[in-house]
């Protein structure tokens, strides 16, 4: 038996009045309600028959199942309220969208509203919709998107949010909130944020957040994926604590952040301990991965973050991996705990790239911890750290990696394949106070752009052979001596950090390594060495490892051996001599990574394509003349040369 009472409720004043309600075997069946300024505002269940004002969404109870459509191309002012009595069917959704052309606006012009709010309830699809609050500037506690929750137990699920676009809010631009209070247990469970835009709001970007102490155990919310999503101008203000993040995930277990962007996050912030472009706090079981973040900014007064990435207080079990931070007023890549949080530890970092960071504070790589705060594990490899100079940061330890002295110590502190690179400034700076528990640095290549290597661990040493001398596992690991001290011939090494967005981060065509870098084949296979296994990729997808050995840096490098046969000698692919004599041959050493060659003329007909050639005669079909030679390998990449074929 079901209760069919679905269209027999209204909302006057949120008193409830039941007109009737029938008792029936059959099932409830989903129907679509219409919303359109040019709707007579009936019963809403055609476009000719649409409701013409929010008030009228807001004064009715929908089932699960059912669609709300806003005509497209137009504006809607008001705010959208849903409760327990709305959808609340996580196995079936409750759809909100546009129709027609175009997308819906809300405009919510009271800074009392929120755009969208749905309390204790689930199972709701947001898709193709914009939510504009009243303005940035304005002070307010009201949200663009809200699930809240004040249940004292339980999680509500399948949330969904699609093409969706805020901003104008006060506070954040889309936040998922348990009420904070040790009485309420329950969160949000299978939240997905796809192709969304935050940006000119507040407070923060797009959030979760939940009660949460050193010494809670549990988490609220569960299993969110955040993906292809862009926020930025997220401004923050005056206040107490830092304002102005980008996505920050909190008091929650099991989430993915990927292929997002994050900009220009925090700049009216003046508080330290933040703002930063994307980080968790209280999180375990946490991906980021494939997300640029740059440009944020630490504020004024006493801000002290502007952080690029962070896996902050009470992280545990999580990745940080193929990420690309750069230009931010703050470290690249912040690895800490801050006061009260729970302990940290069991984290990765790896195949990243820092580059021009910590404009203002910090170093480009900044763990921390505070008194009264446990931290402990960090594996710490394959990134490529590029810092260079900057005349506003005057933080008396600013480099490439730092562990910063608060009280507390950090164990477990490993890094190893790294590229540490500066035009001068220190490579790594450890206190004293850390050298109980002994952090690793072994097998990182160091670079100071010519300058005298500076490396401070307990002490200053100025040289890799002395610096060998400062610990244990100081570049040496069972007597054997690591670490490379050399230029690692990066393309544009010291050119400023392009911006990728909307090009994917493996786009990045700069600080790749260059045939005759010294990091090539020089990387540690960690699995053999540690136990700890190098991953499966690296930062451009390349597949581990290609050639004889792993390389140093967040690159696996794809580098051909190509050359051409001619009087018995075989040339180098970057040293071809031209003009090509006819019936000379090429032949490929490494013919594992080839996946096509070919042969184009000036107009780009093929002229010669084999997917398994070896030996590639120059002169096959085709007579004198200008051609490409176009090699493809497995891993994406395509290498082309031009050519004079002659008799």
């Amino acid at each position: 038996m079901e209760n069919n009472c679905r269209k027999n409720y209204f909302r006057f004043d949120k008193i409830w009045l039941t007109m009737f309600c029938l008792v029936a075997s059959f099932e409830a069946h989903s129907t679509t309600y219409y919303v359109s300024p040019n709707g007579n505002n009936t019963n809403g269940l055609s476009p000719n028959s649409a409701w013409n004002s929010i008030s009228s969404v807001n004064n009715f109870v929908f089932s699960p199942g059912d669609s709300l459509l806003f005509e497209g191309n137009f504006s809607y002012t008001g705010n959208l309220e849903f409760d327990a009595l709305d959808a609340n069917n996580p196995n079936n959704p409750f759809f909100i969208g546009s129709y027609g052309n175009g997308i819906a606006t809300i405009q919510t012009l009271t800074t009392a509203k929120c755009g969208f709010k749905a309390t204790n309830t689930q199972g709701f699809i947001l898709k193709n919709l914009m939510f504009q609050g009243p303005d940035v500037a304005i002070a307010s506690n009201s949200d663009g998107v809200l699930f809240y929750t004040d249940l004292p137990s339980g999680y509500l699920r399948n949330i969904k949010l699609n093409n969706i676009e805020v901003s104008g809010f006060g506070y954040c631009g889309i936040r998922f909130y348990a009420n904070w209070s040790a009485s309420v247990n329950s969160g949000f469970r299978t939240v997905k944020i796809d192709s969304c835009t935050v940006h000119d709001c507040r407070e923060n970007g797009i959030v979760s957040i939940a009660y949460d102490t050193q010494n809670s155990t549990n988490y609220q919310h569960y299993g969110f994926q955040i993906k292809h999503t862009k926020v930025h101008d997220i401004t923050g203000y005056s206040a107490n604590s830092h304002k102005g993040s980008g996505i920050v995930l909190s008091q929650i277990d099991s989430a993915l952040i990927e292929r997002c962007v994050v900009y220009n996050t925090g700049s009216l912030n003046t508080a330290c301990g933040g703002p930063g472009g994307i980080w968790v706090y209280a999180a375990n079981n946490v991906t980021i991965q494939f997300n640029e973040s740059h440009h944020n900014k630490s504020g004024s007064g006493n801000g002290c973050d502007g952080l690029g990435f962070d896996l902050d207080g009470g992280t545990t079990n999580s990745v940080l991996q193929y990420n690309y931070s750069h230009d931010n007023d703050g470290a690249g890549i912040l690895l800490g705990n801050f006061p009260g949080a729970r302990p940290w530890g069991n984290n990765k970092v790896r195949y990243n790239f820092s580059v021009n960071d910590a404009r203002t504070n910090n170093s480009s790589v900044t763990l921390f911890t505070a008194p009264g705060t446990q931290w402990s594990g960090l594996r710490f490899h394959n990134n490529t750290v590029i810092t260079s100079s900057s005349n506003t940061n005057n933080y008396p330890t600013f480099g490439a990696f730092q562990m910063t002295e608060y009280g507390s110590t950090m164990a477990g502190v490993e890094c190893y394949n790294n590229q540490f690179i500066t035009d001068g400034l220190p490579l790594i700076n450890v206190p004293a106070t850390f050298l109980g528990d002994e952090p690793r640095f072994i097998n990182n290549l160091y670079w100071s752009n010519g300058q005298t290597p500076e490396y401070f661990y307990g002490g200053s040493y100025n040289s890799l052979a002395s610096f060998r001398t400062a610990g244990n596992y100081c570049e040496k690991w069972l007597n054997n001596d690591y670490g490379i001290v050399s230029n690692p011939q990066l393309t544009n090494l010291w050119n400023p950090a392009p911006t990728l967005y909307p090009n994917p981060t493996e786009s990045l065509l700069s600080y790749r390594l260059t045939s005759n870098s010294p990091a090539i084949n020089q990387g540690l296979d960690l699995l053999t060495t540690f136990g700890i296994g190098n991953g499966f990729m690296d930062y451009f997808w390349h597949s581990l490892p290609l050639g004889a050995a792993y390389e140093i840096g967040a690159e696996e490098g794809v580098f051909l051996q190509v050359g051409l046969a001619q009087n018995g000698d075989l040339n180098q692919f970057n040293v071809l001599p031209n003009p090509v004599r006819a019936n000379a041959v090429f032949q490929v050493s490494n013919p594992e990574y080839i996946q096509k060659i070919s042969i184009y003329d000036m107009q780009g007909r093929v002229q010669y394509m084999n997917g398994e050639a070896l030996n590639v005669p120059v002169k096959a079909d085709f007579g004198n003349g200008y051609f490409f030679l176009k090699i493809s390998t497995k891993s994406g990449q395509e290498l082309t040369l031009p050519m004079l074929v002659i008799d």
